[in-house]
């Protein structure tokens, strides 16, 4: 006989004290679970007619209130019998399933116009999807969003190289860059451009916005603006299309369009017409997805071009034809995207891939190697520093170019971007400084800073859930201490065979804050309740749901990272295990921790 437990692929604990913005984020919100109809039964999601059947008999032998003389046990089994019934009638009627399984209990509360009732429960879930999708969209119907973006361009390359002077002997000289105060280093940079866009968008109908964008460009004291209108409308699930306009000089017109083939398949064009001076523009890219992850695409742009005298000639032309092939993936870890052009002003090869280190910070690294431009690279990252604001840094040099260190806020839909030009030639020494130097300040602020508050901020959180749940959490650890000794009497029976064929035993059970000091009541023991879930030296509990439901389980340490250590004996020799995570992490299969 193998040991129920022996696997090797657990997963692996989580850093002790990391907590994300996300998490933060969680808890402002966070609320009691509703009722896990799965896990009142111990099924997984995927549990079919007969597996629900059985379940349901299973403990309705243990709960039903005439198994039970003691008053006190009476009235508890009462209590559970019902909750198994309401889990029963959900999950063994088709149509209420479809519905709990996408909508959780409001879902089957909610009377839905959903036509004929002899659909599939695919045919369902879609049909609440849609359903739940137009509700969502006249929802958005007065509602307007607005996004500004604003990019300052500065020049600092003074600040980094020796000064020209007038030599008193004629010709030049060159003095050594002033070693004053920083105001001294400010007073050399120079605001090179300033441009500034904002967009309203509002939903003009179910399948339209609108988009009301005006943009303004000013470089020396000497600039201009416009103002742009477009249209979006989406025809079906595979159609739309996009209209815009500029309403003062110089009139621009762009149309654009995006067909899919099918859901692997999509082509989108863009025409660009300026001034009816000369036919459109067009790009028209054709993608398909061929892996699960990856999606080749081939985009051809005709540049400007002519029909006859209709057209600039080649010579007064500054855009020309090119056409690029290109593979992009994208997965939960990490992004990728490759691309090749040849055209007649320029070719080139890029590559760039962001790594996502966690659901807060990622790093980027790119090149580009042009026929005009050289050999060019990047390094950087952006990283969520509170729940709605993000700031990225990146570095920019080449080897036929200069260096340039940019800085980019975005919070709320509103962007500031800061490119900085520190050199307007190559020096390796000060790209070096230029990567180091904000990288160390970044992680000295993370880590000196931006973690201790997110973990004092944590704490402080939890306590306050603590207090405001105090209650729930009273009244869920009362029932499930009553599910408990319902399930004893059973419990030990199951235990005595498992011992006699020397099958599998629970000794020990404790689920919560392992960690926490005892005395802090953060951990239940549910030694009993785990037994209870052993069939044939098997223990089954169901993946991908919350454990806290499951009959004999609570919640002792509500939003907090949760564990479940096992001490078990099997085959006259005893073991441990622990699962990690246990709210978020389902429950490992093979023969280590059974799922269905």
């Amino acid at each position: 006989m193998d040991d129920p437990y022996d696997d090797r692929s657990m997963p692996a604990d989580p850093p002790r004290g990391y907590h994300d913005i996300d998490d933060l984020a969680d808890l402002d919100s966070m609320k009691p679970p509703e009722l896990d109809y799965y896990a009142v039964l111990n099924l997984s999601k995927n549990a079919s007619e007969e597996d629900i059947k059985d379940s349901y008999k299973r403990l309705s032998r243990i709960f039903h209130p005439d198994k039970h003389s003691d008053p006190a046990l009476k009235q508890a089994a009462e209590t559970k019998f019902h909750i198994i019934n309401k889990a029963f009638e959900v999950l063994s009627n088709p149509q209420l399933r479809a519905a709990y399984d996408e909508y959780g209990e409001e879902g089957i509360n909610t009377k839905w116009e959903i036509g004929h009732k002899v659909k599939t429960p695919q045919e369902l879930r879609e049909e609440y999807a849609r359903l739940a999708r137009e509700k969502r969209e006249m929802e958005l119907e007065s509602l307007v969003r607005s996004k500004n973006d604003i990019t300052v361009n500065i020049n600092a390359t003074r600040v980094f190289k020796n000064q020209e002077v007038l030599s008193p002997f004629g010709g030049t000289a060159y003095a050594q860059k002033s070693r004053g105060s920083i105001l001294g280093a400010l007073k050399r940079t120079e605001i090179m451009q300033l441009y500034m866009k904002n967009s309203f968008e509002t939903q003009f109908g179910p399948r339209t916005q609108v988009v009301l964008a005006g943009q303004m460009t000013a470089r020396s004291g000497m600039g201009g603006g416009n103002v742009v209108g477009t249209i979006r409308h989406t025809f079906s699930e595979k159609l739309n299309i996009e209209l815009g306009s500029s309403l003062l000089n110089p009139r621009i017109g762009v149309f654009k369009g995006t067909y899919s083939l099918d859901p692997l398949t999509f082509i989108t064009g863009t025409a660009q017409v300026r001034h009816f001076q000369g036919p459109a523009l067009l790009v028209m890219t054709f993608g398909r997805r061929i892996t699960k992850t990856a999606t080749g695409y081939m985009t051809y742009r005709t540049g400007e071009w002519a029909i006859g005298s209709w057209g600039p000639i080649f010579e007064r032309r500054r855009e020309f034809s090119s056409l690029a092939l290109g593979l992009s993936s994208q997965d939960e870890n990490s992004s990728s995207q490759v691309e090749i052009q040849t055209g007649i002003l320029q070719s080139h090869l890029s590559v760039d891939h962001t790594w996502t280190l966690d659901s807060s910070t990622k790093v980027r690294l790119g090149g580009n190697l042009s026929t005009t431009a050289g050999l060019n690279f990047s390094i950087g990252g952006d990283r969520k520093v509170t729940e709605h604001t993000k700031v990225g840094l990146a570095v920019e040099a080449g080897l036929s170019g200069g260096i340039a260190f940019n800085i980019k806020v975005k919070r709320l839909g509103q962007s500031v971007t800061i490119p900085i030009a520190l050199s307007a030639e190559f020096n390796p020494r000060l790209a070096f400084w230029a990567t180091v130097v904000p990288i160390c300040a970044v992680t000295a602020l993370d880590v000196g800073y931006v973690k201790p508050k997110r973990k004092r901020e944590r704490a402080e959180k939890i306590l306050e859930l603590r207090k405001v749940h105090a209650d729930f959490i009273a009244t869920q650890k009362r029932e499930a201490e009553e599910a408990i000794e319902l399930l004893r009497e059973t419990t030990i029976r199951k235990m005595q065979q498992e011992a006699s064929k020397d099958g599998l035993v629970i000794v020990e059970a404790l689920f919560g804050n392992l960690n926490a000091a005892p005395e802090l009541g953060l951990v239940a023991d549910v030694t009993v309740a785990v037994q209870a879930l052993v069939n044939n030296s098997q223990l089954t509990m169901p993946a991908g749901h919350s454990k806290t439901h499951i009959l004999g389980f609570y919640d002792p340490c509500l939003g907090e990272k949760k564990q479940l250590r096992i001490r078990y004996e099997f085959q006259r020799r005893m073991h441990e295990v622990i699962v990690a995570d246990l709210a978020s992490v389902a429950a490992p299969v093979r023969s280590h921790l059974m799922a269905q």
